[in-house]
């Protein structure tokens, strides 16, 4: 068994590693999370001290990026504001993920009322505009990183919920299912350790996608005001800051704006290989 999986896990990379975009792709999400991890030891300035004297200064030797409407040094935000955009997407995938996942499990394996409660629940969430109800969910825990990762959390955990259900559906009426059961397995049994594992691979590839798209909305969220609080560094709040300094200094907004969608982009193509890689319909070899 572990052998198997190891070859499958070198034919994925293989997979991935046949294009150069996707090769490209991977070595920037590794540069964003390696500037996320070292901004402290990296920033040539501490991202919340104000300059007055140096206000909206132009790139220079001093300033790579120049400075904001406050004197701040450009690039040492832009370091620190990618780091909490790369940490905040993974945690609210991850908590995307632990909500969805096993909402998504029992209800398509279980099916009957239960299945109807679940998903009529996420029906409720999906019947409003996520952005929306991200705001009021935000609004009502709190406003800051903690509160719009959690509201975030709790609007799109139907994706991976509906993912998940619809995979266990087709995955638990197969031969293997039934053994399983024939040798006295119980249900959870079977659940998690049968079914789960061969329904997962698309878990892998959609959470790989939403971590761009919960990037993004932690960024309109802070733009919006209810996400990052100033003068936390965050790539959102800078591009909402910068709007009215566009022509004095424009790169208050658009170097943040670049690094969102960079980040974006990436985690689409790794997640759009992945999916092209796991599953064997799709596998170009």
């Amino acid at each position: 068994m572990k052998n198997e999986s190891f070859r499958e896990f070198r034919l994925i990379l293989r997979m991935i590693g046949k294009s150069k975009i996707n090769i490209v792709a991977v070595g920037i999400i590794v540069v964003l999370y390696l500037i996320a991890i070292t901004a402290p030891y990296i920033s040539p300035y501490d991202p919340l001290k104000l300059g007055t004297s140096n206000i909206l200064a132009p790139p220079d030797g001093t300033h790579l990026l120049g400075t904001d409407a406050v004197g701040r040094d450009l690039f040492s935000r832009v370091l620190y504001g990618t780091r909490i955009s790369m940490t905040a997407g993974l945690v609210v995938v991850a908590l995307i993920v632990m909500i969805g996942l096993p909402i998504g499990s029992v209800a398509g394996y279980f099916g009957g009322r239960l299945d109807d409660l679940l998903m009529r629940s996420s029906d409720v969430l999906m019947a409003f505009p996520s952005l929306i109800l991200a705001i009021l969910f935000a609004y009502v825990i709190g406003r800051g990183v903690v509160g719009a990762t959690i509201a975030i959390s709790l609007v799109e955990w139907t994706t991976i919920a509906r993912l998940v259900r619809g995979a266990v559906l087709l995955e638990k009426e197969k031969e293997y299912v039934m053994a399983a059961r024939a040798v006295g397995k119980g249900d959870m049994s079977i659940l998690f350790g049968e079914v789960l594992p061969n329904a997962i691979y698309p878990v892998v590839t959609t959470a790989m996608l939403l971590i761009g798209a919960a990037i993004i909305e932690l960024a309109g969220l802070s733009f919006l005001g209810v996400g990052t609080q100033p003068p936390t560094p965050d790539l959102g709040v800078m591009v909402s800051e910068g709007r009215q300094y566009l022509i004095s200094q424009p790169l208050i907004s658009v170097v943040p704006g670049v690094v969102i969608i960079i980040a974006v982009l990436t985690f689409n193509l790794i997640g759009d290989a992945l999916r092209d890689a796991m599953d064997p319909r799709l596998r170009r070899l």
